[in-house]
Formats: C-alpha cells, sequence, structure tokens
C-alpha cells in the first residue's frame, strides 16, 4: 500500500493549531493579512482562504459580527455578506478557470461546522474529475498547488476588480511584478527611457487573469520566465488624468533566451537590499522594503515545488 504522508495536518487533528478564541474574529484584528490569508477587507465582511481547503482556491466569506445564524444579522450586514459571493466566483474563474463552485454554509455543530459559533460562507472551485479515487478510497486530498501561491494569484485579482459599491471614482487596473533570481541571488529591476528604474508592469487583456499578465510583462520587458511565488503589494498612483491601481506578485524567475539582450540596457540585477535604494518612486521603496523577508525566503529555500 502506497501512503502519502501530510504530518502537518496532525497539528489540527489534535487540537493544538486550534486558537481558543474565535479564529474568524482574531484573524482581522491582525494587521498582517497575507500571514492571516485574508484576501479581501469589506465594509461589515471580508474574505479569507481555508488553510485546510477541501479544493484549491477554497475560501470562505465572513462577516465580522460574531454571530452563529444569519438571522442574527442585521440586514445590511447579510447584504454585504453575499454582495461578495458572485464578486469572489467571477475572480476565481478568471485566476483557477474552474468549472464550477460548491458555496454554502454549515449553521450548527450537527451540520458539520467547525466553528459553529461565527458563521461563514463556503466557496470552494471545482473542476471536472476532480473527485477522483484519493479522497474515496485513502482519505486523502491531493492539492496541486501550495496555499501562498494560490492567495498571491486570487489576492491580485481582488485588488483589481471593480466593485461599484466600493468605487468612488474609476480606476485602470495593471498587474505588475517583483522579479526574484534565485540562482543569481538577485531581483531584476527595468530602467526605463528616461532614466527612472522601476518595478515591470502592464496592462491586462481580456483574456488574461492578472498573474498571467504579471508573467507575460517579465518575459516581454525583461526575456525572463517567470511562475508565481508569492504575494507583492498594491501601489496607486495617478497618472495624468487617470487613477490606477497595480497589484504586484513575487515571481520566481530563470532566464530566458532573450535576456542577455536586456541585461545591461533595460534590465537591471540588485541584491534585494540594493533594489529598495535603487528605486526611483517611494511608494515602490516602500512596497519593496515590505516584501523583503518573503524574497530572502525565497532566495533561501528556492523556488517553489
Amino acid at each position: 500500500m502506497e501512503r502519502l504522508w501530510t504530518p502537518w495536518r496532525m497539528r489540527y487533528v489534535s487540537g493544538e493549531a486550534r486558537d481558543a478564541s474565535c479564529i474568524f474574529c482574531s484573524r482581522p484584528e491582525h494587521d498582517d493579512d497575507v500571514r492571516h490569508l485574508i484576501l479581501h477587507r469589506a465594509g461589515h465582511a471580508y474574505v479569507i482562504m481555508n488553510l485546510y481547503p477541501y479544493n484549491s482556491g477554497h475560501v470562505m466569506v465572513v462577516p465580522y459580527q460574531h454571530a452563529p445564524d444569519l438571522a442574527d444579522l442585521p440586514t445590511h450586514v447579510n447584504r454585504d455578506l453575499w454582495d461578495l459571493v458572485p464578486w469572489v466566483t467571477t475572480a476565481l474563474k478568471r485566476v483557477l478557470n474552474c468549472d464550477g463552485f460548491n458555496i454554502g454554509l454549515n449553521l450548527g455543530e450537527v451540520s458539520g461546522a467547525g466553528v459553529s459559533e461565527h458563521l461563514h460562507i463556503h466557496v470552494v472551485p471545482r473542476w471536472v474529475g476532480d473527485a477522483n479515487f484519493m479522497p474515496v478510497l485513502a482519505n486523502t486530498m491531493v492539492l496541486p498547488e501550495l496555499i501562498p501561491i494560490t492567495y498571491a494569484k486570487i489576492r491580485a485579482e481582488l485588488e483589481l476588480a471593480s466593485r461599484t459599491d466600493l468605487e468612488v471614482d474609476p480606476v485602470i487596473g495593471q498587474a505588475g511584478a517583483i522579479p526574484v533570481i534565485p540562482s543569481r541571488g538577485a531581483v531584476a529591476l527595468r530602467k526605463t527611457a528616461n532614466g527612472s528604474v522601476v518595478l515591470p508592469k502592464g496592462h491586462i487583456e481580456s483574456d488574461e487573469a492578472a498573474y498571467q499578465t504579471a508573467i507575460r510583462e517579465v518575459d516581454e520587458e525583461m526575456g525572463l520566465v517567470a511562475e508565481p511565488a508569492g504575494w507583492g503589494g498594491t501601489l496607486e498612483f495617478t497618472y495624468g488624468d487617470e487613477r490606477r491601481r497595480v497589484a504586484h506578485l513575487i515571481l520566481s524567475a530563470v532566464p530566458g533566451t532573450s535576456f542577455d539582450r536586456h541585461l545591461g540596457h533595460d534590465t537591471e540585477l540588485y541584491s534585494p537590499e540594493e533594489a529598495v535604494t535603487a528605486l526611483t518612486h517611494p511608494p515602490a521603496k516602500e512596497m519593496l522594503e515590505a516584501a523583503l523577508p518573503a524574497i530572502h525566503r525565497l532566495l533561501q529555500d528556492g523556488p517553489p515545488c
């Protein structure tokens, strides 16, 4: 008999990983949304990834108010809660190309709720054929992507997804990258025609998710072949009369066939700390500096499997 070892789950099964307080109340109280897997905060509810997902991209929509039943929530909170669901599923379709969803609540312990005292809506992406023999015969779920990578992809999409109830002025969404080359221990930056040193970014095509745009831009602008490795951050600025918002992913990159044509011309390599200093614009410096711990982990551990 083959065995697939998942020792990290023992902490949850034994109860060691469970917080004595309500996790859905405590998570939003922290200011590190990436660490706590919070994808988006709205007025009365937020979106968070499930640390123990039923399927890749499994997220939950949760009211801030601690309540066990929908009837315990005021009408405006229920409205905000359910308004987020179709907005989230639209983003998940673009990112994951899923075929459908399981959406629902488990109200009360008898229904199977793991946290019965604080209701939450599960949104589980589904693909044709995803329920293979492993969960049925081996009681083991096989997930094809690491949670931090899925988080970064979804977070980028939600940062740029339009919500008319949130946007006062129209904003143009773009995708950007923090390209890290582990084999060279370096961060790659672009040098523009006017001498500015910037992070690569570009407009999102109609058939692309934001993370796909980031990958395409570093290929076209730098000659790098890349894949998502984590979340970088969001920058917002005004260009002429346009308000722009750029979602950045940390990308793990390797030189492609055209990389040598870019290096020393419009692409330069820096150590992570030198890259912060080299960037021209202060907001980009602040974002990159905040991403330094994740960049150093990538350089130390190598690209994600």
